[in-house]
C-alpha cells in the first residue's frame, strides 16, 4: 500500500511555477524545483511524473490563477470600460515593481518551448484566448453601456488589447521606466475611443 503524500501538492506546483518563470524551463534544474517544492526525488516522480509534465502543470495552474483572476475582475467592474482601464493600471504598477521584469509566464512559455513543444503551444494558445475572450466580453459590455463605439469590432479589439498588454509584459522585461509603459497604456486606452 503506498504511503499517504505528506505534502500539500497544490503548494508544491505554486513553488514549482515561481522556479520555472524565474528561470525557464531549460535553465531549472531538478534539484531546483526539488529544494522549492520542498520534495525528495521519490515524491517528485511519484506525483508529477517528469519535469516536462510538471512544467505543463505548472502552465495549467498559471493559467487557472492568473487569468481566470483577469477575467473575474473585468467582469466585476461597473462599466467594461472601467474594468479593462483598471486592469491596465494594475498591470502598470505591477511591471514599474521589480517582479515585473520576470514578464509573464505564459509569454515566456510561448518565447521559449511553444515553437517546438506542441503540448506548451495548446497551453499557451488556450490561455491566450481566455484572455482575448475576457477582453471581449468586457468591451461588448462597454459597447452596451455606450463608453466604447459599437462601430468598433469587439473582437479584434479584444485582440488588439490582448497583444498590448502581452507586449507591455515582454517590455517590462527590460526595465523601460514608470513613464514609458504609462505611456502605452494611455496609448492603448486611447483606441477604446
Amino acid at each position: 500500500m503506498p504511503r499517504p503524500k505528506e505534502f500539500d501538492s497544490t503548494e508544491a506546483l505554486d513553488q514549482a511555477v515561481q522556479v520555472f518563470w524565474r528561470k525557464g524551463y531549460e535553465a531549472t534544474s531538478l534539484q531546483d524545483l526539488l529544494a522549492a517544492m520542498k520534495l525528495s526525488k521519490s515524491s517528485f516522480y511519484e506525483t508529477y511524473g517528469s519535469k516536462h509534465e510538471l512544467f505543463l502543470g505548472a502552465v495549467d495552474r498559471y493559467t487557472k490563477t492568473r487569468l481566470e483572476s483577469l477575467a473575474a475582475r473585468l467582469k466585476s467592474g461597473v462599466s467594461g470600460r472601467e474594468s479593462i482601464e483598471h486592469a491596465f493600471a494594475e498591470l502598470a504598477q505591477a511591471l514599474v515593481d521589480s517582479s515585473g521584469r520576470r514578464g509573464c509566464f505564459l509569454n515566456n512559455c510561448a518565447v521559449e518551448l511553444a515553437p517546438h513543444d506542441p503540448a506548451v503551444e495548446a497551453r499557451v494558445r488556450h490561455g491566450v484566448q481566455m484572455m482575448e475572450d475576457a477582453f471581449y466580453h468586457a468591451l461588448r459590455r462597454a459597447q452596451a453601456q455606450g463608453e466604447v463605439s459599437a462601430a468598433k469590432d469587439p473582437r479584434a479589439l479584444a485582440r488588439f488589447l490582448t497583444s498590448s498588454m502581452n507586449g507591455l509584459q515582454v517590455m517590462a522585461k527590460f526595465n523601460p521606466g514608470q513613464s514609458r509603459i504609462e505611456d502605452v497604456v494611455r496609448v492603448v486606452l486611447e483606441t477604446l475611443g
